[in-house]
């Protein structure tokens, strides 16, 4: 048999891997466990002998204060930059650097900083072997595989909490003039919409949230 370079291992490994289906529940979603995503490629990895390290570069936290179904709490925010190396056992010289990064929300800072990693993990493997991230991707299906609208699921107070936070964050860093509210106005304009945050569905949330950390538009 010929012998595979890592490019064409990560291909194979890529092959192996058909569709995922939302097989776990919690705050009130349904997703894609990371057990689930490890199974379908953890067999074809050790079959074609490639390793997957996971380096932490940078990392920082901060505690937020909410309040969540009528009572006061602090979480813990986590976050920072972070690598995946892929690695062929076979000529360990060959590697596949990918830089990524975590963050994690919990009331305990270690849950904080696992759960950062889990999601981080999930995602990176989710979109480094391209599966669809539109509606015909698996957070679009139920797991019965009939298609679910997101569009009029209201943003949870959890989401807008966040928003919230990272707005005051934003505001006073010192590079910035701008107070919160035109932080606000401006994020607004670049979602291009005129909807009130309190009226947000959670697809507009995780919109903001993505702008405001400068992951996306």
């Amino acid at each position: 048999m010929t012998e595979l370079n890592l490019h064409q291992k990560l291909l194979e490994i890529r092959k192996n891997i058909d569709c995922f289906s939302k097989d776990t529940e919690g705050y009130g979603y349904s997703y894609v466990s990371g057990t689930q995503v490890l199974s379908k490629i953890k067999g074809k990895m050790d079959e074609l002998g490639v390793l997957l390290i996971p380096q932490i570069q940078s990392q920082e936290h901060e505690t937020f204060d909410c309040v969540s179904k009528g009572k006061e709490k602090t979480d813990f925010i986590v976050y920072g930059s972070m690598s995946y190396t892929w690695v062929n056992t076979e000529k360990p010289e060959e590697k596949i650097e990918v830089p990524f990064y975590y963050t994690g929300q919990q009331d305990d800072i270690s849950k904080s900083f696992g759960s950062g990693l889990t999601y981080s993990e999930r995602y990176f493997l989710m979109k480094f072997f391209n599966v669809p991230t539109d509606e015909d991707d698996p957070d679009a299906k139920n797991t019965k595989g009939k298609k679910r609208s997101y569009g009029g699921s209201k943003a949870s107070d959890k989401q807008l909490n966040f928003v919230n936070s990272l707005l005051e964050q934003n505001s006073k860093k010192t590079n910035r003039k701008a107070t919160k509210e035109q932080l606000y106005e401006h994020l607004l304009k670049r979602m291009g919409t005129k909807t009130e945050m309190k009226d947000w569905t959670a697809a507009q949330a995780s919109q903001a949230i993505k702008i405001l950390q400068g992951k996306g538009e």
